[in-house]
């Protein structure tokens, strides 16, 4: 939606108020005390407020959401959520600040990770089928003195890839409709990063019964091998000789939209913390899999007033 489309949509704040409270109640108001469908109004001084002339309850219609406590314009909100999902790589906290006016850092910061918070809520259980990808890629910054290596010219390098301190994120892509499935892998209580078990978990969340797995040479993809409890077709990629085996045999799809992911890292956020890696990464799986959806504006204020 362009900035001319948002403001023809939302003139006033009354507007953005009555979208909002449409998209969480539908066609029909219920008292959440007597529950009563009639006889509900807005309150002449607060729209945000509903009251119930049956049991004579006021409650706030935005109560339970991200919306609830807020006391910032409805309308800033929804522009929030545009900006999400019309910027391909994401929008940094001080640049939200500066597209609202916003005087504190802090409030527009709180806004864009409730709004990531929304956008985590979709749902991706069982919905992956025929072929999907799997992939690791790692996210942080250069590693200390500690964690690197000296190179044959006895010159300091920074460590890449596996064997890095860096945080890892596990992906799955599916072929057919392009969808994308992300989790941020924390270490084991052994402390392994990694594991066959935590990377079959993640495809076990996703994918349903035989479901081809394509995959690199990573040892712990191995445990595909076996016996599991979705039976899992897998075929492997050795990347040291070739990046694809012919027929579709590969894992770029899902490389590609790794690019995307570091290029938020690096070019717009610049630093994550591990704390807030995991709703980054839900953003960035919401924009890319809502990408040429109509609706994804709409989709995301529905999750947001779930």
């Amino acid at each position: 939606m362009t900035y001319f489309e948002f403001t023809r949509r939302f003139p006033t704040e009354e507007a953005a108020i009555d979208f909002i409270v449409s998209a969480r109640y539908g066609d029909g108001y219920v008292c959440p005390k007597c529950g009563c469908v009639h006889k509900i109004y807005h309150q002449h001084y607060d729209p945000r407020k509903l009251y119930c002339n049956n049991c004579r309850t006021e409650w706030s219609a935005l109560v339970g959401t991200i919306f609830g406590n807020t006391h910032l314009d409805l309308r800033m909100w929804l522009y929030a959520i545009n900006l999400c999902m019309v910027s391909r790589k994401g929008v940094s906290a001080l640049q939200l600040q500066r597209e609202l006016g916003m005087g504190c850092y802090k409030s527009a910061w709180r806004m864009l990770h409730l709004i990531r918070g929304a956008m985590g809520r979709d749902e991706y259980r069982d919905t992956f089928e025929a072929v999907v990808e799997i992939d690791e890629t790692y996210v942080g910054g250069k590693p200390r003195k500690e964690n690197r290596h000296s190179g044959d010219d006895g010159h300091r390098r920074n460590r890449r890839g596996r064997g890095t301190s860096k945080t890892p994120v596990v992906g799955v892509t599916e072929r057919s409709s392009g969808r994308i499935y992300a989790r941020v892998a924390l270490p084991a209580r052994e402390g392994k990063k990694l594991g066959g078990k935590q990377l079959l978990k993640i495809l076990d969340d996703v994918c349903r019964k035989n479901t081809t797995v394509m995959t690199d040479q990573l040892n712990s993809y191995g445990i595909l091998d076996g016996r599991t409890g979705k039976d899992f077709i897998h075929i492997k990629i050795d990347h040291s000789t070739t990046y694809s085996l012919g027929d579709g045999r590969h894992t770029n799809t899902i490389e590609s939209c790794w690019a995307v992911l570091k290029r938020s890292v690096y070019g717009v956020f610049h630093h994550v913390s591990v704390k807030y890696l995991q709703q980054y990464v839900d953003e960035f799986c919401f924009r890319l899999n809502n990408r040429d959806f109509d609706e994804a504006f709409m989709k995301c204020v529905r999750l947001a007033v779930a």
